[in-house]
């Protein structure tokens, strides 16, 4: 056998080394983005969620949305899923409700269901200092209630505001939530309560009123993002 002289050796390894590199996900990756066989594609889609790789994931949201084959958009679906994809939801919502498929809807519901509840990080409140502890305590609580994940970094994080007015003998409390998505979208939601004190009006009266005037206006917004963010 004639041995390989330099310059075909370093042609023969240009050649190799990109195959060698080539890890199962980059193989797949690249067959879902740009092969014409629709089975390609679906098979590609099945082998990124077979991997446990979340690099994919944009990809795979990508052809959810885009690719015009049912069965790919419907692997693309599972793949999700099975990758526990939480920054995922939304697209998954979105082919759940409109995806002209029905197979596909029902891919993403199923894929819904395996990630699980909407975890939510929920930063320190900010404004009337008396309120601040009620408004975390209610908002916790009533996100908890609602089967969000609360503590659990990965798809919302909620900044809340409170402003209560103790003025004369009612007790008014407005919420204002600061949501941010995995995304980087941004959304605001608001909630408000009223209550009016009769008889003596005591600052233990006030204090336990203003409380239950902030969970009222708590709730009204917690319930609000529970059904924008498909948990209820």
């Amino acid at each position: 056998m004639t041995p390989l002289g330099r310059p075909a050796f370093l042609t023969l390894l240009a050649i190799a080394l990109p195959v060698l590199a080539a890890s199962p996900v980059d193989a797949a990756i690249r067959a879902l983005q740009h092969d014409p066989s629709l089975k390609v594609r679906t098979q590609a889609a099945v082998v990124l969620g077979q991997s446990g790789s979340l690099l994919a994931m944009p990809l795979l949201r990508q052809a959810l949305v885009g690719d015009h084959s049912a069965a790919v958009r419907i692997a693309a679906a599972g793949a999700l899923g099975r990758l526990h994809a939480r920054a995922a939801r939304p697209t998954l919502l979105a082919a759940r409700e409109s995806d002209p498929d029905q197979a596909v809807r029902s891919a993403a519901s199923k894929a819904l269901d395996a990630l699980g509840p909407v975890a939510a990080i929920v930063d320190e409140p900010a404004g009337t200092p008396a309120a601040r502890d009620a408004v975390w305590t209610s908002l916790s609580s009533r996100l908890r209630e609602l089967g969000f994940a609360v503590g659990e970094p990965g798809e919302l994080r909620l900044k809340p505001t409170v402003a209560v007015d103790l003025g004369g003998s009612a007790v008014a409390a407005t919420i204002s939530l600061l949501i941010l998505d995995g995304d980087g979208h941004v959304e605001t939601m608001e909630g408000s309560a009223r209550a009016t004190l009769t008889g003596t009006l005591t600052e233990e009266r006030r204090a336990a009123t203003s409380a239950r005037v902030v969970d009222t206006a708590t709730r009204g917004v917690c319930q609000n993002l529970a059904s924008k963010r498909g948990q209820r």
